[in-house]
């Protein structure tokens, strides 16, 4: 009777250390690559801006402050309009919650919603330290402005690379 005790109770605590052990594997496959991590965060971006493809609707949204007039380089590309919602420089870096949405005008005097950008200024994350990063991407200073930036071409392909500055592709004309 005892031995049979005992065998149960071996068994049992074998069978829930495999099931421990199989539980901590490292062997699961249900991690996610960096790169499907950007893609997944950047479709998230670009469902949380389906409703924001106008300055009418980003302004209702919060996205009201147009912080730049157009921005466009000679040589490298445009960035558009940089229409911010003001709440949301904080110092904070959450994809779902870029401080700015990029417009590009159009001779029509449309607008179209080309991308996002992420800002962090450096009274609150200063200039001297590492780079916030979003999408495994550091961002870049920008002495002028005086803050962090990253640009993310959610909407219009830039040729350039997605988190590029300038995009040959926008223009200010």
């Amino acid at each position: 009777m005892d031995f049979q005790k005992n065998l149960i109770l071996i068994t049992l605590l074998l069978s829930g250390g495999m099931i421990l052990f199989s539980s901590c594997s490292d062997d699961d496959d249900g991690g996610m690559s960096e790169e499907m991590q950007i893609k997944q965060m950047l479709d998230e971006v670009r469902a949380l801006t389906t409703n924001l493809k106008t300055l009418e609707a980003a302004a209702e949204a919060g996205w009201d402050t147009d912080l730049s007039g157009c921005v466009e380089h000679p040589e490298e590309g445009g960035m558009g309009h940089h229409f911010a919602r003001m709440e949301y420089i904080d110092g904070r870096v959450n994809h779902l919650e870029p401080q700015i949405l990029l417009f590009e005008p159009h001779q029509d005097g449309t607008f179209e919603l080309v991308g996002v950008e992420y800002i962090v200024p450096f009274a609150i994350h200063s200039a001297e330290s590492d780079p916030p990063e979003l999408f495994f991407h550091p961002f870049h200073h920008n002495h002028q402005q005086e803050i962090w930036a990253l640009h993310v071409w959610t909407e219009k392909e830039n040729p350039s690379g997605t988190f590029y500055d300038w995009n040959p592709d926008v223009s200010c004309n």
